[in-house]
């Protein structure tokens, strides 16, 4: 008994109800996200397996590894589904005891989204409901109550002090949309979500769930004005959402040619449509104009290079555009009375891909000794490689006997010192050691690119 009084304590301290300048907000660790991502961690999704707080990374694959092969856990490696999903899930049960819908799920105006349809849903929620119960999770829970008030207490001194929840409404126009929801992701790391619960004669929630990724010495959560921008990122989606779904017919045409150039890049962060780079173009820039508002054009600067790396290169010009909105809110009341502006906009960045992309993308002119060469001399004392814009500086991962590189005050050649043997293959990434791409000056990303040649053998 007093076990499950001290978790039913827990629940309740995590959710108390806050108004910041007249703004409706909450902020905790939310039960309902902690289970959903523990599920799907087991069920092996890579964007689930990514926790940055080592004692509780530890903490839970401890408490729930013995449960990979759970009912629950096969369900969920079975839809197929993953990234928001699971988050977007989590905001329609009331709560961990019973994971009751909040409203019926196949009721008219209600949505879960395209990962989900009621029958899924049901199935999938009876068998968590039996994991909760087999895994013992509310004690779990219970023994991660340090670290769960810590976070709090820090995330709603943050939020009280850094995040200007009224700027939405401000920059977007038109009504508040109910509360703010800010739950840190502790166990997902680096990805961050948005989701929404929207039902017919009930408030709407929108939540910004930004992963935890930064620990201080004591491993508690750090946030920061890098996860400012996360939070910020997450709420900019449920405005604009609405918006590209309303103008996306419009907008088709000139964002299928924006993604052709830059699709690989886009589908390894998981966008995979033109539908989603529109969408991401838009809250990429708005969390610009915040950053610009409130931290200056240094910060608006330093996002917009963030930006040239996930190769969205026109957000700093689409930033640009949505600062003349700004300063034109007499003509432009709302951001969607802007649209028309920003449509024109996608219509003029479509047949400029190919300059604006050769103009960023770096690329590899020339390497010496040449890439594939067979008959290298031994004796080679450095490797050259010249590039088309300048580079960021810094090491590319290499073999140990590469040593130290150099660049030129031009930031374009890059030279590597080297000790050979004769009669060797050699291969050289040209990656960050932590695998990332080599990045130019302006942030953009070098595409996957190699440095490999064979030394001749030795006189006989």
């Amino acid at each position: 008994m007093p076990r499950r009084v001290a978790v039913t304590v827990l629940t309740l301290l995590l959710w108390p109800a806050f108004t910041a300048s007249a703004q409706d907000w909450r902020a905790g660790v939310d039960p309902r996200v902690e289970l959903m991502s523990i599920l799907f961690r087991l069920a092996g999704n890579n964007e689930y397996n990514q926790c940055r707080i080592p004692a509780y990374d530890k903490a839970v694959e401890s408490w729930f590894a013995p449960y990979r092969d759970h009912e629950a856990v096969r369900l969920a490696r079975g839809l197929g589904i993953g990234f928001d999903d699971p988050m977007k899930l989590a905001v329609y049960v009331t709560d961990i005891d019973s994971l009751a819908e909040r409203v019926p799920f196949d009721g008219p105006g209600i949505h879960l989204y395209d990962g989900w349809d009621a029958g899924k849903a049901r199935a999938f929620l009876n068998a968590a409901r039996a994991f909760v119960a087999d895994t013992r999770f509310k004690d779990f829970l219970a023994s991660q109550q340090p670290l769960y008030q810590a976070t709090k207490a820090r995330l709603q001194a943050f939020v009280e002090t850094k995040a200007d929840l009224p700027w939405f409404s401000g920059f977007f126009g038109g009504a508040t949309p109910g509360r703010f929801v800010i739950i840190p992701g502790m166990a997902n790391g680096g990805p961050s979500y948005a989701a929404d619960f929207l039902a017919p004669g009930r408030a709407a929630e929108i939540y910004s769930i930004p992963g935890v990724w930064n620990v201080d010495a004591e491993s508690l959560p750090v946030f920061d004005a890098d996860w400012r921008n996360l939070l910020v990122h997450e709420f900019v989606h449920s405005y604009c959402g609405p918006i590209v779904d309303k103008f996306a017919p419009r907008m088709e045409k000139a964002a299928r040619q924006i993604y052709q150039p830059v699709a690989d890049a886009m589908r390894r962060q998981a966008y995979m449509s033109w539908k989603a780079l529109f969408e991401e173009s838009m809250v990429r820039a708005v969390v610009v104009r915040y950053a610009n508002d409130h931290d200056g054009p240094d910060a608006a600067r330093k996002i917009i290079r963030q930006e040239n790396a996930h190769s969205f290169f026109w957000i700093g010009d689409l930033s640009d555009l949505l600062g003349g909105y700004q300063k034109n809110r007499q003509q432009y009341p709302t951001l969607e009375s802007f649209m028309p502006r920003v449509a024109q906009f996608f219509d003029d960045l479509a047949p400029r891909m190919g300059e604006l992309t050769a103009r960023y993308q770096p690329r590899v002119v020339s390497i010496t000794p040449p890439d594939g060469a067979q008959d290298v001399d031994p004796n080679l004392k450095e490797v050259v490689v010249r590039f088309s814009v300048p580079m960021s500086p810094g090491a590319p991962n290499r073999d140990p006997r590469f040593l130290a590189p150099r660049f030129d005050k031009t930031g374009t050649v890059l030279t590597l010192p080297v000790v050979l043997e004769p009669d060797h293959d050699y291969q050289l990434p040209l990656l960050w050691p932590d695998g990332r791409p080599f990045l130019s000056a302006d942030g953009a990303p070098l595409p996957a690119t190699s440095v490999r040649f064979r030394t001749r053998a030795a006189p006989q």
